[in-house]
Formats: structure tokens, C-alpha cells, sequence
């Protein structure tokens, strides 16, 4: 509890470095400080994480993505994530450090895991379960049987390049009256200030019809700029990953439009890595994702991002509260802002 009393109201526990230009956005944004004086495995965030304009609370990709980091620098060298399963229990307030703490529940020969708290002012906002193995190694003359199969990249998609930027399709946002001038200007300054850059690729239906089980959301994202420290790539996937899952729901449900959500927010978020020595996150990546369920006031969102010259590189999970508008406390007066 000792690194808590040392929290205030401010961003950060210690005075932030200046950002390494050198470095990419997102490397900076991610960057953590071990607290040794407060015990092993013991951590904080360097800087300010990311608020997205008129969202609740930080970006849980932010924490996803940090808890990850924390992770790996607990376990022995060459042992690489292959799952995250996380919950989100608290919106995280932006304007107050985090204290990471990582658990070493078990470090096995071939296997390690690790349970990692965030706290707040000593309250647990998120926890995540990651489990990290010793990768096969595939540079042996002798030959090894193994079970082995993956889906393709799917057929179809257009490249990046062919696909509008964040800037074009708010342009048509405006233009078609989906949203108005002011909204307009702070999706702008979203877009702009943000250490990623997307591409909505269309949505797609594997069978003909209006059934929202059957709607696959597309889009490329890549970071901004060149990430050159290695380990960085796969917090950064996890990052990425939050970026829009349970929004799916939305856009492939006519009954969730944004201007008829009261609430959402996402429950928990799980990851599995296929490919993560492969991993380069500063690339074009597709993301599909789509939603088998909904009721009760939440809903399941799926995902799988892919790599066009790797193949699959992570399969994702999200479970979210999805609450229509009846007049409720605490219901979005800007929706379309937090989750388009």
C-alpha cells in the first residue's frame, strides 16, 4: 500500500521523462517505471495514459496494454505471452497514477504464469491472468510432429490504401448528418491526437440478410510510426485490440445504434497470440470482428487480427454492458464520441 500514499492527483507517481522522439507514439504512451523501492514486481505508468475524447474513463487498451508489459518483464527471458484473460472492475481515472502488481503464480519449465493487479488509490480497477510459454523451436533437423491448422485471410478485402482515412470518413460523417459540426471537430482531434491510424474496411455478410450474427465488421490499424523496441509490438497488439470490439455490437445491430445506446462499456477482454514472435504492430493489420450473442443488456463480440504476410496473429474475446436509453442515471449524452 506504500506506493499508493505516495499518489496524488496528479497523472503520474514520479515526475514524467520528456517523450524520446526517437521513439514511437504508442512506445511512449506504454512506457512504464518499476517501483523497486515499493517491493518485486511493483510498477507505474511514466505518463499520463490515453482519455479518449468523451469517454468515461482511460482507454482500456491503455491498461491492457501495460499490464502485458509489466508481465513480461517477471518472466524468465525467451518466454513469449500466448494468452491475457482481463476484467475490467473500474473505470480508470486519467488524472491519477496506476500501480501495477505483478503475482508470480507459477514459473514452470515450458510454461509461466502471472496475475497482475491495477489499483487506483488502492482499489483494484482491472486484473488480468497471462500466461507466457518457452516457444517451440523450429530451427532443428529433427523432424517433430505437430497438430497444426489455421484459418485464411479472408478473400476480398480492400487494401489500405483503397479504404477512406479516420479524416475521410468523418468527412462523410459530417456530410450524410451522422454527426454534427462540434462532434465533427472533436472526432478530429481523436483521430489526430491518437497513437494509431485506421481504415474501416466495410462490413460483410457471410449469407444474405439482416441477421446480426451473420455481420462481419472490417478495418485496417496500424501504429503511427516506427516501433523499434521488440517487445513492444505485443502491447501494443493488445492495445489495439480494445480499440472498437464491443463497439461491433452497433453497427451490426440496427437496435444498438449509437443514438438509441444509454450505456456501454466493456466487462472483460481476453486475447490469445498465434503468432508472436511475428508480431510487428507498426504494420497494416486487418481486424474482423463480429458478434455471435446478445441479451440480457450485454453482449459478445468477437475478433481475429491478421497479419497479410503472416497469417492469424491474435484471436480476441469481449464481453460488454449494452443498455439501451429508458432515462436511467448515468446514461451517455455522447455516445457516438466514446464508441464510434
Amino acid at each position: 500500500m506504500g506506493a499508493q500514499r505516495r499518489a496524488s492527483d496528479t497523472a503520474t507517481i514520479k515526475p514524467p521523462r520528456p517523450a524520446d522522439p526517437e521513439k514511437s507514439k504508442i512506445e511512449n504512451n506504454l512506457e512504464i517505471t518499476t517501483l523497486e523501492e515499493f517491493g518485486e514486481g511493483v510498477f507505474t505508468n511514466t505518463r499520463a495514459l490515453y482519455k479518449p475524447v468523451g469517454a468515461r474513463g482511460i482507454y482500456g487498451g491503455c491498461v491492457i496494454a501495460q499490464t502485458l508489459a509489466v508481465a513480461q518483464k517477471t518472466v524468465p527471458p525467451g518466454m513469449e505471452i500466448h494468452s491475457m484473460h482481463c476484467y475490467f472492475i473500474l473505470a480508470g481515472n486519467a488524472t491519477i497514477p496506476i500501480v501495477y502488481r505483478v503475482e508470480n503464480v507459477r514459473s514452470g519449465r515450458s510454461y509461466a504464469t502471472r496475475s497482475v493487479y491495477a489499483e487506483q488509490r488502492g482499489q483494484a480497477i482491472f486484473t488480468t491472468t497471462c500466461s507466457f510459454t518457452r516457444p517451440i523451436s523450429e530451427d532443428t533437423d529433427e523432424p517433430k510432429r505437430k497438430v497444426q491448422h489455421s484459418i485464411k485471410f479472408p478473400k476480398d478485402v480492400p487494401a489500405p490504401e483503397d479504404c477512406p482515412t479516420g479524416a475521410q470518413t468523418i468527412d462523410e460523417w459530417l456530410s450524410g448528418g451522422k454527426v454534427d459540426t462540434e462532434v465533427a471537430e472533436l472526432l478530429r482531434k481523436r483521430e489526430a491526437g491518437g497513437p494509431f491510424e485506421s481504415r474501416r474496411a466495410g462490413i460483410v455478410s457471410d449469407i444474405p440478410g439482416t441477421d446480426p450474427t451473420h455481420k462481419i465488421q472490417r478495418q485496417w490499424i496500424r501504429a503511427r510510426g516506427n516501433i523499434f523496441d521488440e517487445e513492444a509490438h505485443l502491447p501494443a497488439l493488445a492495445y489495439i485490440s480494445d480499440s472498437s470490439l464491443i463497439g461491433t455490437v452497433s453497427r451490426v445491430n440496427p437496435q444498438a445504434r449509437h443514438g438509441q445506446i444509454g450505456m456501454m462499456l466493456s466487462l472483460d477482454h481476453t486475447i490469445y497470440f498465434h503468432n508472436a514472435r511475428k508480431t510487428r504492430a507498426d504494420r497494416w493489420l486487418l481486424m474482423e470482428s463480429d458478434s455471435p450473442w446478445a441479451a440480457d443488456e450485454r453482449a459478445l463480440a468477437t475478433q481475429r487480427i491478421w497479419d497479410p504476410e503472416v497469417g492469424l496473429l491474435a484471436t480476441c474475446y469481449q464481453e460488454g454492458l449494452v443498455r439501451l436509453k429508458d432515462g436511467r442515471e448515468g446514461e451517455c449524452d455522447n455516445n457516438v464520441i466514446s464508441k464510434l
